[in-house]
């Protein structure tokens, strides 16, 4: 095993020139002037170097099913020292090396697994130049992928962790993308605020309103609603999407979004999950008023028309590990976006 493992570094990284060096940390040897921590910190280093050499200028989604990628990720990962820079579709990310990141699916899985989503945002963005409020961006998928389709889209990403956010800045930087626009706030329904934010050791369950999960710190962030956001942007030229996904503080998002939801019409992308019944005033029965007074439809991501109560028995259903049913898609109907979504239902 440990020499078909020299072998593949040596294979990935060949012109590196430093294959002596690596063969006697390999074997454990001392390395000149090393000591014991400093030659685990140069293995880390070369490791991390060799995964980024053999990924490097390689769309990720290429690896996919790729049985010697998954056994090199699998021997490696427990090596590396920090972010991962992967290609995927057409630009570029910091994945994070730490499983408790939620980039770090991306060099696990070697895709990004919102496929349908993606899918239906293209398709929109083709008819027409598109706008995003991705609110819980988290490292930007999103915001990225929609700025890389066509420099007349635009981004508004929108992260409440200040730590997460830094992370979608690095990514904004990396592609030089000029039609994303990052801040650091709550959405909710009001402006000017103080709300409390619970930051969790995973990133992907960071909230303003859940607190049961192993809590890193809990911090106060500044409020802004997707209305006043809105105010100063030509939305009249775009298609517009709103993507929600801030552990059950969505049907709050939604109220502070009147004005846009009345004169846009929004295609609405909404992770459906057990913190949203909680709350007293902004659950499921407000999502039901919604519907019935906008006149909006849900949608699944098979692009099927489906109903608020099948969607409530798929959460009435859920394993007692898991919260949520993942995304589904709110459309206007009659709507541009509705005609969109159909084509893509009789395509399938």
């Amino acid at each position: 095993m440990l020499a078909f493992i020299k072998t593949a570094i040596y294979n990935v990284f060949l012109t590196s020139g430093h294959s002596s060096v690596v063969e006697r940390l390999v074997a454990n040897e001392k390395v000149e002037g090393s000591t014991p921590f400093a030659r685990s910190k140069m293995m880390n280093n070369f490791l991390t170097s060799v995964f980024q050499k053999y990924i490097e200028n390689k769309d990720i989604r290429n690896f996919k099913a790729n049985f010697f990628y998954y056994f090199f990720f699998r021997i490696l990962r427990k090596f590396l020292n920090k972010d991962i820079k992967v290609k995927i579709y057409n630009f570029l990310l910091f994945c994070s090396y730490k499983k408790n990141k939620m980039s770090y699916s991306i060099i696990r899985k070697c895709d990004f697994e919102d496929l349908k989503e993606l899918n239906l945002i293209k398709n929109i963005s083709e008819k027409k130049s598109t706008l995003i409020f991705d609110c819980g961006s988290n490292f930007g998928f999103y915001s990225l992928y929609l700025a890389s389709l066509n420099e007349s889209n635009k981004a508004i990403a929108l992260e409440a962790s200040p730590n997460t956010f830094k992370e979608l800045q690095k990514n904004i930087k990396l592609n030089n993308f000029e039609n994303i626009t990052p801040y650091n706030l709550a959405i909710t329904d009001k402006d000017n605020e103080r709300i409390s934010f619970f930051e969790s050791l995973n990133d992907w369950e960071s909230s303003l309103v859940e607190s049961n999960f192993t809590n890193k710190k809990k911090i106060n962030i500044s409020s802004i609603t997707l209305d006043t956001l809105g105010k100063n942007l030509d939305i009249e030229n775009y298609h517009l999407v709103i993507k929600l996904d801030v552990e059950g503080f969505e049907m709050q998002v939604l109220d502070g979004a009147k004005n846009l939801l009345r004169n846009y019409s929004p295609l609405i992308i909404l992770e459906f999950s057990v913190f949203i019944q909680k709350n007293e005033k902004f659950n499921y029965s407000y999502l039901s008023n919604f519907l019935l007074e906008s006149d909006y439809l849900i949608y699944d991501t098979n692009y099927n028309q489906t109903s608020l109560e099948q969607v409530l028995e798929e959460i009435k259903n859920l394993p007692t590990n898991m919260y949520g049913v993942g995304n589904k898609f709110l459309i206007k109907k009659g709507s541009n976006i509705e005609k969109i979504i159909k084509n893509l239902e009789n395509l399938l």
